[in-house]
């Protein structure tokens, strides 16, 4: 009878307490009679709660779900459980007739688990008169922690050794804290995680007049906030000099990034030009990622030529690219000719994967490269193995009213070429290109009412517009 529910920890968690005998433990009880049922001999007794140390918490193979443990307490009549995300302050709140709770488990989350033993009416034993508390966290482990300050001095101060190749190395900075980066931080072939420590309170990282961050390794920003509008560097540039142990003379000497880069719940303020540069060196990321992430684009007069992901100089490009629950938009009307460019020989089998592709899904676009294009990519253009999947999200004033056209370039039908019930909204209207039965969007739901954003010119991308309201499109952030 494992029932949870949530309420904010704020409220009084009120539970029935079950009166239960001990013949409900079956797997927990101390006296078989053989008569079939299972008798405590703990009788009139002041129960105690499960010690710290005996609660055990199991993850399952895949992450997702944990199970939380603990031994019998002899003569028990259940067990009152509060589990307790410290982030978000919400709690499940329930009573347990086993030894066992299993539940849904989030990563990068602090945890309490609180236990009381209840008694047993039958056996005259008497609740606990206390919880026992447990602190447990699903980060991965902490390689340093990070004081308040500049991040480009730390790194200078404090180098990463070189036996730490090939290793995740996750830096913790300080909930809330301020840092700054007042040169280029470039992480070389290290894989580095930076990252709150709290899902909720994002650090706070400033880019001076020459500050920013490179690497030729993967890459991870968790719960952190980028202020960059002192700077025209990118707010990651793929390494100038990359690390020569991965130039891969097998596949076009591309320079292989293999392990992801990727942006989790940041929010990255006045990118001034590009979010990714490469340096003009030949690279492949085989796997680029935001999630829940939102970005204000403040381009100057210098982006009409080029592109925010721009992998094309050198001669390479990202082999997949995905952005989830993200919103994009651009608080300048100077032009920005392309949202993603790779150079016109970058395709999946040149690096040595056999797919690629470009995913959108429940994004919100505004302003992004409206008088430019989406995506220049005519590498992947009409192969078989190149991949998009287009969906639930919002463009409005995008891409030169060829959203989907450009997105996605000549298609082939052995590809997989998902499209769903987004919006093409350009200029005061849905847009017409490319809604053929044989080119591009071939869906036939894209959503035809304006968006109707509540107050775009200042950020806030909150729909109202009725058919985005009734199939909640765009990004999330907007529905909460």
């Amino acid at each position: 009878m494992n029932k949870s529910r949530f309420v904010s920890s704020k409220k009084l968690c009120s539970l029935a307490v079950l009166a239960v005998g001990g013949w409900l433990f079956t797997s927990c009880a101390d006296t078989y009679d053989g008569k079939d049922t299972f008798e405590s001999d703990v009788k009139n007794a002041q129960l105690s709660s499960p010690s710290e140390s005996d609660i055990t918490i199991t993850p399952n193979t895949d992450g997702d779900q944990m199970t939380i443990a603990w031994p019998v307490v002899h003569g028990a009549g259940g067990y009152e459980l509060i589990l307790y995300d410290l982030s978000n302050e919400t709690e499940i709140c329930d009573t347990i007739d086993g030894c066992s709770f299993t539940t849904a488990r989030e990563e990068d989350v602090n945890y309490k688990i609180a236990i009381r033993t209840l008694g047993n009416t039958k056996l005259n034993n008497s609740d606990a008169t206390a919880a026992t508390e447990k602190l447990f966290n699903t980060f991965e482990a902490t390689y340093a922690a990070i004081p308040e300050g500049d991040l480009y001095a730390f790194f200078a101060e404090n180098p990463i050794p070189d036996d730490s190749v090939g290793k995740n190395l996750n830096y913790d900075l300080v909930p809330g804290g301020n840092y700054t980066v007042s040169g280029i931080l470039d992480f070389g072939k290290f894989t580095v995680t930076l990252r709150s420590t709290n899902k909720t309170q994002n650090a706070i990282i400033t880019y001076g007049q020459e500050g920013g961050m490179a690497t030729s390794s993967g890459f991870k920003a968790k719960y952190l906030t980028f202020e960059c509008g002192a700077s025209t560097q990118p707010v990651l540039a793929l390494s100038e000099n990359p690390n020569p142990d991965i130039l891969d003379a097998d596949h076009n000497n591309h320079h292989q990034i293999t392990d992801p880069i990727s942006f989790q719940s940041c929010l990255v303020n006045n990118v001034v030009r590009t979010f990714m540069y490469d340096n003009k060196v030949k690279y492949c990321v085989k796997t680029f990622s935001m999630t829940n992430t939102m970005v204000k684009f403040t381009p100057d007069d210098k982006m009409s030529s080029t592109a925010y992901f721009q992998i094309y100089d050198g001669g390479g490009f990202i082999n997949d690219f995905t952005a989830t629950n993200c919103t994009f938009w651009g608080a300048t009307s100077n032009k920005v000719n392309y949202f993603i460019r790779y150079n016109n020989s970058g395709r999946c089998d040149r690096a040595g994967y056999l797919t690629n592709s470009i995913n959108f899904r429940n994004c919100t676009f505004y302003n992004i490269a409206k008088e430019g294009q989406m995506a220049n990519h005519s590498g992947f253009d009409g192969r078989a193995t190149s991949n998009y999947d287009i969906t639930n999200n919002i463009f409005v004033d995008c891409g030169n009213g060829q959203v989907p056209r450009r997105i996605t370039g000549r298609i082939s039908n052995e590809a997989t070429n998902n499209f769903a019930y987004n919006t093409y909204w350009f200029n005061g209207a849905p847009e017409t290109e490319g809604f053929t039965t044989n080119t591009y969007d071939k869906s036939g739901n894209a959503l035809q009412t304006d968006p109707a954003f509540v107050d775009p010119a200042n950020g806030n991308f909150t729909p109202t517009g009725a058919d985005q309201v009734a199939r909640k499109t765009g990004d999330p952030r907007w529905w909460n």
